[in-house]
């Protein structure tokens, strides 16, 4: 960076203040733009692989000053540009802004990858000629006209939902539907939405500006109904599990913690707690009740309740998969004579469980109980360090 950049900008007037924005947010660019060149060769290589990451997202977002979504997103338009001779260069030289490089690249698919070798240059020299908000509309103008017919409808691949937790705990949907999928949950949505707005007004209120909150309710009203059990069949899976302490559900006071999701009120868990199962967990660590030793092979359900509290999920070294999503992994094999004994087992999801079993790496206990990573080259994996 340089030395300008370094100045205080409380210091300055009002003109040397604006123009310092226009000189970082030119020198942002051209540090983006390398990273959008670094990133993608690196991807490319699958380098992240060498420390058993699931992928590049994971890999740096272990590393504690990226969001992985946001970075995914990064990652695959890196990916991309690799594959777009003249948008790249155009970014690599500062004649193209990344962002509009970026904008280009998310307008390539499988059913638009010929038409855009045709038109690269053209696109290229019409957006770098205007502010990125119009450059995407310009984009999506020629996407839309390159892509008339969309994804064939019979492809049932192109349903798509996502879910991710934001830094307050709350969680954003974004979803993408075929015709027959999305009507049939719309259909739904607005049955159970109608029947609230009856409701809500036989008591008086007005439901004007309620509608994304009856949706979400309407949605959850399903979720909930699809789980219930009844006469002839037992409950699915549960929804969500919930530790909390004995004091904590007698006094509604205090935080506990959804497995998974985060922290939540004392109060919220007792209400939780008025239809559910309970499950009773000692936590002592001079109690082998749970030790299985070489009786059993696989886990039994309190040892798996136990591995939940104990391990949070999967242990792999920069890997934030929740329980619900990983296996208890005996750390020496069952075939080598190792016990269903709680320090012998981890939680590890199933990328992971496979690295472990057919990729190479191996895991060890140390003499305090932490777990020791061995690549299959037989260095150690160093656990990622979280940078400021």
């Amino acid at each position: 960076m340089c030395e300008s950049l370094r100045v205080d900008p409380a210091g300055l007037d009002d003109l040397a203040l604006a123009a310092l924005v226009v000189e970082v947010q030119a020198e942002a660019d051209r540090v983006e733009a390398v990273r959008l060149a670094v990133l993608g060769e690196w991807d490319a290589r699958a380098v992240w692989a060498l420390d058993g990451a699931c992928n590049g997202a994971s890999w740096l977002a272990a590393r504690g000053n990226v969001a992985r979504a946001a970075m995914s997103g990064l990652l695959h338009d890196a990916r991309r540009l690799r594959r777009m001779p003249v948008t790249a260069a155009a970014v690599a030289d500062g004649s193209l802004a990344p962002a509009k490089g970026r904008l280009l690249a998310r307008a390539v698919n499988e059913r638009t990858a010929e038409a855009f070798a045709r038109d690269e240059q053209t696109l290229v020299d019409s957006v770098a000629g205007v502010g990125v908000d119009d450059a995407a509309q310009l984009v999506r103008f020629w996407q839309r006209n390159a892509d008339e017919d969309g994804p064939d409808p019979r492809d049932r691949d192109v349903n798509a939902l996502s879910l991710s937790q934001t830094f307050s705990g709350r969680w954003d949907m974004r979803s993408g539907l075929d015709v027959e999928s999305g009507t049939m949950l719309n259909g739904l949505v607005c049955a159970y939405v109608d029947e609230a707005r009856r409701v809500l007004r036989a008591q008086g209120i007005d439901t004007t500006g309620m509608g994304p909150r009856l949706r979400a309710d309407a949605l959850m009203e399903i979720v909930r109904r699809a789980t219930a059990a009844d006469d002839s069949r037992p409950a699915a899976r549960p929804l969500v599990w919930v530790i909390a302490g004995a004091e904590q559900l007698r006094t509604g006071k205090g935080v506990c913690e959804v497995a998974g999701g985060g922290a939540i009120p004392a109060v919220t868990a007792q209400r939780l707690a008025c239809d559910c199962d309970i499950a009773r967990v000692l936590i002592d660590p001079d109690d082998h009740r749970f030790n299985l030793g070489r009786t059993q092979r696989s886990a039994s359900a309190a040892q798996r309740r136990l591995l939940w509290l104990r391990d949070g999920g999967c242990t792999f070294p920069g890997c934030d998969r929740p329980p619900g999503w990983c296996e208890a992994h005996h750390i020496i094999f069952w075939d080598n004579q190792g016990p269903t004994d709680l320090d012998n087992l981890t939680l590890l999801c199933s990328h992971h469980h496979h690295l472990c079993h057919e990729g190479g790496f191996q895991l060890q206990r140390d003499h305090d109980g932490h777990l020791v990573v061995h690549r299959p080259d037989g260095t150690t994996l160093t656990p990622p360090l979280i940078t400021a």
